[in-house]
């Protein structure tokens, strides 16, 4: 399978962190935003948004990263009954076209909010234990604190990150020692 990706990515971040958990191996293509990519025109065959992640497993390909979360645990968990196979999950957007608004800093102070309710009624977000929801909001809450984003009132998240931080397979090296 080819990963299309951009390594400091928080979606294909989720996506990367998955394929730890599952033992999966890619063909990482690492491409650049410039319009002279090569990879471009692949990406563009691919996926009709043009974005990364991208993920080509022989003629199929696929775009947006909870598509591919979902596409990975049916296709290549081995087991119908997969520990990570939850869906349910809080993942702020973020479009790299856009200035945040007042607005949309209220829509992730309260998105942060579920989330602290959530982590106090269990260990990871969905449940006792880790979770596809855990990795896609590993990747949203590691951009946050990349960019500077007080995450001191959340003090279940805070510690939830920590322990993500040690327990996720390979998250040091795809995610933490890029921020």
């Amino acid at each position: 399978m080819d990963l299309y990706y951009h390594p400091i990515s928080p979606p294909c971040w989720s996506v990367l962190l998955l394929s730890r958990e599952l033992d999966l191996s890619f063909n990482l293509k690492q491409i650049s935003f410039a319009p002279d990519c090569p990879l471009r025109e692949t990406i563009v065959k691919l996926n009709p948004q043009h974005q990364v992640p991208t993920l080509a497993d022989g003629e199929f390909g696929l775009g947006e990263s909870r598509a591919i979360l979902r596409y990975l645990l049916t296709a290549h968990s081995g087991s119908d009954d997969h520990p990570l196979r939850a869906y349910d999950y809080l993942s702020p957007q973020w479009n790299s076209n856009s200035v945040a608004t007042e607005k949309d800093l209220e829509k992730v102070c309260e998105a942060l909010g579920f989330l602290e309710e959530f982590l106090g009624r269990s260990r990871y977000a969905a449940g006792d234990r880790l979770t596809v929801a855990d990795l896609t909001l590993v990747a949203s809450v590691s951009f946050l604190d990349v960019c500077g984003f007080g995450l001191e009132k959340y003090p279940k998240i805070v510690a939830w990150y920590d322990v993500c931080k040690k327990e996720i397979k390979g998250y040091r090296e795809l995610v933490g020692d890029r921020l």
